[in-house]
């Protein structure tokens, strides 16, 4: 066998005898990466192989211009550690738990004979293809070169996570031995976690055909507590119920509930920017959505971090019973809640299911029932926090908060007309209309500058 496919030959076999790390064989650019290796060494044609390596190298492209975060090595290299260091396999997430103390011998054996193979690919000289090409007879083909991308050492949200993740990729790129790098890899997983949960602190559920996935967002709500004026006791009761569940101490379910614009979601959603640091993670749920609770909650369970699963804007009316699967999970399945998972949930309504005056004036034995049944849904969530709309001055303190947050120099009287003035003419009093207030009137001074 000559050498160019000898070497093609090394790679082949460097991806299909991976292991542990065999996940990596359903990425779509991997996958094109093997489908040239196989066309090569069985001699398709000189179009047929050109055409596939095009499509494989566009991929890299593609994905490198789409991609914010620094990057380390070639296009190709690049994409093998971002693989290496995200993927979920046995080694990964039991790593995830307890670090190395919690993996057998065998699977660090293992895991460090895929290593070698992955090492093998990340080095493999693409120029090998270009050569073979010309070898058959070719005169001439225009193989474009896996070139280094150049970018801005900037990284995205979380920022955490993706400084410690270059870090990484850096050492990675220098070892000469990556079995030497498993005690790396390990703290990396344990500290930082792999896969989504790692990659993302924020979530939503999403259905599919096959009945729904647990997907990212990779740029939650920028709210943190800092930004939000008032309410100081509510936002406590939230915080210390929070501290406690990461800290994994006892914690209880939340309703938020009062007026509109109070700040109920906003609150929760800080939580992610307060807490993601610890391992916390936050899933938002619509109120549709209920139905699919069971099966999200056996995504989660599993997981070291800790999840709340958010329901905004929580009510039912009358003929909706999505309810009951919400009741189940807080208290009234046999199958107890997971203690990594909480639900926090905001409604405008105390008593979550709408209830008539014919609930209470029915004169049947059913009737008691059916009214326990309908308020015991709220019972269930172990603290209550009410946010009621705030008095005037309550309101004006939100306005002067708010602008020095956001560097506006207006006189406070000035501030507080206006502010008044906005609140009687477009809104009652609450901390969002305060908030659309100075967004409106920073819209103005800019436009007013300019």
């Amino acid at each position: 066998m000559d050498s160019f496919r000898q070497r093609i030959f090394d790679a082949q076999m460097a991806v299909y005898s991976l292991v542990v790390y065999r996940n990596l064989l359903n990425d779509p650019i991997v996958k094109k990466f093997a489908q040239i290796l196989d066309l090569t060494l069985k001699k398709a044609s000189t179009q047929e192989l050109i055409s596939n390596y095009h499509e494989f190298f566009s991929s890299l492209v593609i994905q490198s211009e789409t991609r914010t975060e620094p990057t380390i090595g070639n296009l190709w290299q690049d994409h093998i550690l971002n693989l290496i260091l995200t993927d979920e396999n046995p080694f990964s997430l039991q790593c995830e738990k307890t670090g190395t103390k919690g993996v057998g011998q065998q699977l660090t054996k293992l895991t460090q004979r895929d290593l070698k193979l992955l090492q093998r690919l990340y080095d493999f000289d693409f120029s090998t293809f270009k050569a073979y090409v010309k070898q058959s007879g070719e005169v001439f083909v225009d193989f474009p070169e896996m070139y280094t991308i150049e970018k801005e050492l900037t990284f995205p949200y979380p920022e955490s996570y993706f400084k410690q993740k270059y870090e990484v990729k850096k050492m990675m790129g220098d070892l000469r031995d990556w079995d030497q790098s498993v005690n790396l890899l390990a703290e990396f997983y344990r500290e930082k976690g792999c896969g989504k949960y790692a990659r993302y602190w924020a979530f939503k559920w999403t259905s599919t055909e096959n009945g729904g996935d647990i997907v990212g967002i990779p740029k939650p709500d920028p709210i943190t507590l800092n930004d939000l004026i008032g309410y100081e006791e509510q936002k406590q009761q939230v915080l210390n119920n929070t501290r406690q569940f990461v800290q994994g101490f006892g914690a209880n379910n939340m309703l938020l509930y009062g007026d509109r614009g109070t700040g109920k979601s906003s609150t929760i959603k800080a939580l992610v920017h307060e807490f993601g640091q610890e391992g916390l993670r936050m899933v938002e749920v619509t109120k549709d959505q209920l139905t699919s609770l069971p099966n999200i909650i056996g995504k989660l369970s599993d997981r070291p971090y800790r999840f709340i699963i958010f329901v905004d804007d929580l009510s039912f009316e009358e003929h909706e019973t999505e309810y009951k699967y919400l009741k189940a999970v807080l208290e009234g399945s046999l199958e107890p809640a997971p203690e990594n998972v909480l639900i926090y949930a905001t409604s405008n309504r105390r008593h979550l299911i709408r209830e008539y005056h014919s609930d209470r004036a029915q004169d049947e034995l059913r009737s008691q029932d059916t009214l326990q049944e309908k308020l015991s849904l709220s019972d269930r969530f172990g603290i209550t926090v009410i946010y009621t709309s705030p008095d005037q001055e309550e309101y004006l303190n939100i306005v002067q908060g708010i602008a020095e947050n956001k560097g506006i120099d207006i006189e406070p009287e000035e501030l507080r007309q206006m502010a008044l003035k906005w609140e009687l003419w477009h809104n009652r009093r609450s901390g969002r209309t305060a908030k659309q207030f100075i967004e409106d009137l920073l819209g103005k001074m800019s436009a007013t500058q300019e």
